[in-house]
């Protein structure tokens, strides 16, 4: 079922494919926040966050005007995103794993989490990237679970074992970090 609001975005995507400025900023102007508050869940980090939805922005003018059903825009875009970000991941764990000191995890990072109190944000954090893109996609971009399967290219029922998973995971966390 579509809303106005989707319309109007279709709209703007079309109006952008066809090289109109004003309609492509708006598509910025509107999407951009989203974007960054995708990016910043995924990364965990403001500032790679930001890097990252630049890049996004990069492919996503690149790529416009080959995107042939204006309607998958907005998984289109944040599965672009997804990319990034996970590349990003991929770079630092890649540092971690030679020693590079921009790779590490600053210590008063470590200490600033209290061992008694597990919260959501840690639990997260613990997830793997692809784990942190699914949460992302379906709980910080209400996404369903059929848009992410064809998202991802992966059968429904995988993408519901994988949550079940992941909820589980999540669950096991919190319920540790709440008996120390």
């Amino acid at each position: 079922m579509r809303n106005a609001r989707d319309i109007a975005n279709e709209l703007l995507v079309l109006k952008a494919q066809s090289g109109d400025a004003a309609a492509f900023d708006a598509l910025v102007r509107h999407w951009s926040p989203i974007l960054l508050r995708y990016c910043s869940r995924l990364t965990q980090n403001a500032d790679v966050a930001q890097d990252a939805m630049q890049t996004s922005w990069l492919k996503i003018i690149k790529g416009l005007k080959r995107l042939d059903d204006p309607a998958c825009f907005p998984a289109w875009a944040l599965r672009i995103a997804s990319r990034v970000c996970t590349d990003n991941l991929r770079r630092k764990i890649r540092r971690r794993k030679t020693g590079d000191a921009l790779g590490a995890i600053p210590q008063e990072s470590q200490s600033s989490y209290n061992d008694e109190a597990l919260d959501l944000r840690v639990a997260l954090g613990r997830l793997g990237a692809d784990e942190r893109i699914l949460v992302g996609m379906f709980y910080g971009q209400d996404m369903g679970v059929g848009q992410i399967a064809v998202m991802l290219g992966v059968p429904q029922g995988t993408i519901k074992s994988r949550l079940h998973t992941v909820r589980k995971t999540l669950r096991a966390q919190l319920e540790e970090g709440d008996q120390k």
